[in-house]
């Protein structure tokens, strides 16, 4: 049987076509922000160009309102990432605690570097899953592209989680391990997903840096390298052996950048991004003031903030058509693909996300992650 729903505010006409919002859709995801700190400081790291903005810890007692309203609202996981390192924040096991007491499923999102002084608690709080960056499996690697960063400290800690999980007979927490791919590291991916089998991790998630600016995209990042790529699609077959043998999921990104088939991941996964203030965005990558550059242009992205809870209600910021609107347009890409248009390189339209020449403001024409170029993890 089919059951009828009703829609809800002001529908969105395109052409011919109405589009408007069922009065039963509601957040399945929240992606949450507790700081912008880290420990940590990563050579491709977006808060290298944050503009105007300083370093925050979220207060306690919004948190638990976030995960009251997202429960409220419908909202069944929660990721623990954002801009900052979450075990950084001194309330960061009381947060994981209250939400897995909410029944929500809960990723948390880490460097790994404090994973030692917390995995026993993690592991005995029933966090579904743990994503650890590892960007080499040779420490000197590792440590060029992760400044400040400890990879033994960080595998001493996966092994005691897998010894942990064998010992206890227990699945979870899951582990998968994500490698953002450059100039310095890509001739480690084969030994970084190896490695990953020997942590006892599930998958290995690769993706592009997004440059800062144009000695990024020149000199550090991998598609821009003919040989990065080249190497990446020779070592397939050893990735996908080592997946068939071992279990261990090695997702390539998109190489790419004149790709058009474009699919925003937040937006397909009915999720929002809430930043260390309540800020509620649509996306990590459109949560603050920065700049990033891509094909040779420098833009400016301006934060999108549709509401802030504490002021509003989660479901009710999730359904002000602003918002309706963009995730109505962005869901269906009814929007121009900047990074393969020959007018990128005179164009000044898209030089923010504040527009772009077909009218949506704002835009995300070019989004590296709807090309899957880059990937956080949902």
């Amino acid at each position: 049987m089919v059951k009828k729903t009703g829609s809800t505010g002001p529908a969105l006409v395109i052409g011919d076509w109405r589009i408007s919002l069922l009065d039963t859709s509601h957040p399945r995801e929240i992606m949450i922000e507790v700081t912008t700190r880290c420990n940590y400081d990563c050579i491709y790291c977006f808060r290298r160009s944050l503009i105007g903005e300083g370093l925050h810890d979220m207060d306690k007692n919004l948190f638990y309102k976030i995960v009251d309203e997202a429960v409220e609202a419908g909202v069944s996981k929660i990721s623990f990432s954002g801009w900052g390192e979450p075990l950084i924040h001194p309330n960061i096991i009381d947060f994981l605690s209250y939400a897995k007491s909410k029944g929500l499923e809960v990723l948390l999102n880490t460097n790994g570097y404090y994973l030692l002084d917390y995995i026993d608690v993690i592991a005995d709080l029933g966090v579904d899953n743990v994503t650890v960056s590892i960007d080499a499996a040779d420490d000197d690697v590792y440590k060029l592209v992760r400044r400040g960063g400890d990879l033994a400290r960080v595998i001493k800690a996966l092994l005691k989680l897998k010894e942990m999980k064998i010992r206890e007979n227990k699945l979870l927490p899951s582990i998968h391990i994500q490698f953002t791919i450059n100039r310095y590291n890509y001739k480690n991916l084969l030994a970084t997903a190896r490695l990953a089998y020997y942590l006892g991790a599930s998958k290995v998630i690769v993706s592009n840096i997004i440059p800062l600016n144009s000695y990024y995209e020149e000199n550090i990042s991998c598609y821009t390298d003919p040989e990065c790529p080249k190497e990446v699609s020779r070592i397939t077959g050893e990735l996908a052996k080592i997946g068939l043998e071992h279990g261990v999921e090695v997702s390539l990104p998109n190489f790419n950048r004149a790709y058009s088939e474009r699919s925003c991941p937040f937006i397909n996964k009915y999720a929002l991004f809430i930043r260390y203030d309540g800020g509620v965005a649509p996306c990590i990558y459109y949560a603050h003031h920065w700049r990033s550059y891509l094909s040779g242009v420098l833009r400016e992205i301006k934060p999108v903030i549709f509401g802030y809870i504490g002021r509003e209600k989660l479901i009710d910021i999730w359904r002000k058509p602003d918002y309706v609107k963009f995730r109505a347009i962005t869901y269906f890409m009814y929007q121009p693909s900047c990074l393969d248009c020959p007018l990128q390189p005179y164009c000044t339209i898209t030089l923010s996300n504040e527009y772009d020449c077909w009218g949506n403001t704002p835009t995300c024409a070019h989004c590296p992650y709807s090309r899957d170029m880059t990937r956080c993890p949902l």
